[in-house]
């Protein structure tokens, strides 16, 4: 499965994430280890985010853990920027 990821490491709840999405739409999903390791298997898992046409998109870290950004697109079509704009 293709997909761009950014290892966000351990955040504390409440740190803020800025996407800037150009060239598609995509999926973005804010997910903790568990969560991402069972989307990398195949398996049923939950994330934050949605599907977005339209960015910036802000997302707030739920709770302190360690955390994944992943950008569910054609990566070939898409350029993204991810910045921490409140921690």
């Amino acid at each position: 499965m293709e997909h761009l990821y950014w290892d966000l490491g351990s955040c504390a709840g409440g740190a803020l994430y800025e996407v800037e999405l150009r060239g598609s739409t995509a999926r973005v999903c804010l997910m903790d280890s568990e969560e991402y390791q069972a989307y990398l298997d195949g398996d049923e898992y939950e994330f934050h985010g949605g599907f977005f046409d339209i960015s910036p998109v802000v997302l707030e870290v739920p709770h302190d853990d360690y955390w994944y950004l992943v950008i569910d697109s054609n990566p070939a079509r898409i350029k993204v920027q991810v910045a921490q704009i409140f921690d």
